[in-house]
């Protein structure tokens, strides 16, 4: 098993302080995770809003990363890419991937905010297409060659994009699987590893995650190099209650802030957002009964294994994505659960 250090910050003036300060402190907290032997980091792009809105460009995130690391990977979890010109993001991670000597995995997908669509003036009810084709786009333009493309959103001919990333064929690509079956199996299909969410439930993962690893299968790949990374939110400490009353008070801030960039586009967006404020507290937030549905990590570091292996077998994932400084928690907490899930966690998964 892999893990990742993964940054969406949810921002929160009360607790985290002047924006400048918060975001230095994020990096410095990404960049220590190598030390601590973490395999990957990875940035994510939210715009707009104090959910994610802190990292609009994970381009800029992960370029400031390769300059302070040397072996872990670097990727985005994920671009928008419908957002962009495909063009532009291929040029820019080749650029990462030669400062980086080859350390970056570019992961994409079509977001779920259709805010961010709206006021960027981008279609979204063909979001996915265009995905399709931008992705078909990247892949031709980083072989560094001179190549035609007539797909149905992008058209080029003769073209040749500088500079050709350092990994060959090309670096690799992950693809953010929510709960569409297509989606799964064209990443099976194409090659690409895939971003889950714990948080939103994990048995309904189990047979979108097989239609996923059967048509990687088939596909003629090796049926055991698949890639399936599952987010996790994670909350340690050496008194389980503790950590679980961290995580319920972050998790209702988060999932407030989940809920308001979603709200956005009401036209009663004030009312809205006040109401889905107590719902969260009210109803949404159990994190006993999420801990033992395996979908939020919160508790000691045994508890942390026991659910991850759990997790593990329903799943078959070869990645954890954490996320420890969210919704609010103080930094020196959130240091405290990724050393404690450094040292008493990862070493005891690391051969599952």
């Amino acid at each position: 098993m892999k893990f990742g250090h993964f940054c969406l910050p949810t921002y929160f003036e009360d607790v985290d302080g002047d924006v400048g300060g918060f975001m230095r402190r994020f990096v410095d907290f990404l960049v220590s995770s190598e030390d601590a032997g973490f395999d990957m980091l990875f940035a994510n792009e939210h715009h707009f809003d104090a959910y994610g809105g802190l990292v609009p460009s994970p381009t800029v995130m992960v370029a400031a990363l390769a300059q302070r690391t040397k072996r872990v990977k670097l990727g985005s979890s994920i671009i928008v890419l419908p957002l962009h010109s495909p063009i532009e993001i291929a040029e820019q991670w080749a650029m990462i991937d030669l400062m980086s000597n080859g350390r970056v995995e570019l992961g994409v997908g079509r977001g779920f905010v259709a805010y961010d669509y709206d006021r960027l003036r981008v279609p979204r009810d063909d979001a996915q297409e265009r995905l399709k084709d931008g992705i078909a786009l990247i892949r031709k333009a980083w072989s560094g060659e001179t190549f035609s493309h007539d797909g149905p959103y992008y058209k080029y001919r003769d073209l040749q994009v500088w500079p050709r990333p350092q990994q060959r064929p090309h670096p690799p690509i992950w693809l953010s699987c929510g709960g569409t079956p297509d989606s799964f199996k064209y990443a099976g299909q194409q090659g690409f590893g895939i971003f889950t969410v714990a948080y939103r439930g994990v048995e309904p993962l189990i047979p979108l995650n097989k239609i996923y690893r059967d048509a990687w299968a088939a596909s003629g790949r090796p049926a055991k190099d698949f890639k399936i990374a599952t987010h996790y939110q994670v909350v340690l400490s050496e008194d389980g209650a503790e950590a679980r009353d961290i995580a319920t008070k972050a998790l209702i801030r988060y999932v407030g802030a989940t809920t308001h960039t979603l709200d956005r586009s009401s036209a009663d967006r004030e009312h809205t957002t006040r109401e889905n404020y107590q719902k969260v507290d009210q109803e949404v937030v159990n994190v006993p009964q999420m801990v033992k549905e395996c979908r939020v990590v919160a508790g000691t570091p045994d508890d942390a294994v026991k659910l991850l292996t759990q997790a593990q077998e329903m799943l078959g994932f070869t990645q954890v994505d954490c996320t420890f400084y969210f919704g609010g928690i103080p930094f020196e907490i959130a240091q405290r659960s990724h050393r404690l899930f450094a040292e008493k966690v990862m070493p005891r998964l690391r051969h599952i």
